[in-house]
């Protein structure tokens, strides 16, 4: 890892942004859907990425499509800011606001989506699940192990209902179904264009993304799409993808195997700033 850091000539005096996607970057993607919900990163990375975060030069943030509710019980350092919902919430300690005013009505509508959703499926079926939101979609959790039959049922409702609709979409993960909401539409790379502008770029900046997915990469995109559209607000960009999803994409930089090397980078470069 230190090959790394050589390789980007980073120094203790650079202005230094990184921003990491959870799930397959900074922890395995491979647990279980209950446990999948309370993202948990190993206790020594996470004290690394609080003290990193404490430096001048340093700032921490974490872009996932997780809720809040997923991230207030995870261990990730409180003084880094998370962007929740793929960027649309902002979680700031125990704070949390709307990255954009439309936002708000979006939370709104899919709440109340959510308690017809309920409603329509009754009292029977919906026990032994558990539904979490975020503006512009809602996640159904199946937290029995043989749940196959429960899901079947409720695929069969949200099937009927959204079979002639063009705003809505259902994402099968296993144990969990995301129902997507095409009126609010926000990506990563949305995402990443809003945390610049709230970044103060007038000194050179070496950006670091690290993502895994398809979702990830749009975020890659937005940031070689920003460093074309605003020449002048100076940042490197360094796009790392993690694992084999991305390998081999135009606009990566670097390739991690796996999480793990998420963890030696972070470990190399917190050793770079605490213990020369």
């Amino acid at each position: 890892m230190q090959d790394l850091l050589d390789k980007f000539k980073l120094e203790k005096s650079n202005k230094i942004l990184l921003i990491f996607d959870v799930d397959g970057t900074l922890r395995p993607d491979t647990v279980e859907s209950l446990d999948h919900r309370y993202p948990k990163v190993d206790p020594k990375v996470a004290q690394q990425l609080m003290n990193l975060n404490t430096l001048d030069n340093v700032t921490v943030l974490v872009l996932t499509a997780r809720s809040p509710i997923d991230l207030y019980r995870s261990n990730l350092p409180k003084n880094v800011r998370k962007y929740c919902g793929f960027g649309k919430q902002i979680m700031e300690g125990e704070n949390l606001k709307y990255t954009r005013e439309d936002f708000a009505q979006a939370d709104a509508e899919i709440s109340m989506f959510t308690e017809i959703i309920k409603d329509i499926m009754g009292p029977k079926l919906i026990a032994g699940l558990d539904f979490l939101t975020t503006p512009g979609d809602f996640a159904i959790y199946f937290e029995s192990k043989d749940f196959t039959q429960q899901k079947k049922s409720v695929v069969k409702i949200l099937e009927t209902l959204f079979v002639n609709s063009r705003r809505w979409s259902i994402l099968d993960f296993g144990k969990e179904l995301i129902i997507k909401d095409a009126k609010y539409p926000y990506t990563k790379g949305d995402a990443i264009f809003d945390i610049l502008n709230l970044t103060d770029l007038s000194e050179l900046h070496q950006v670091f993304f690290f993502g895994d997915s398809n979702d990830d990469y749009k975020a890659m995109e937005a940031l070689r799409e920003y460093q074309q559209i605003f020449p002048q607000k100076r940042i490197k960009v360094n796009n790392v993808c993690v694992g084999p999803a991305l390998v081999g994409k135009e606009l990566v930089d670097f390739e991690f195997k796996s999480y793990e090397d998420t963890i030696n980078f972070v470990n190399s470069l917190y050793g770079k700033f605490f213990s020369e």
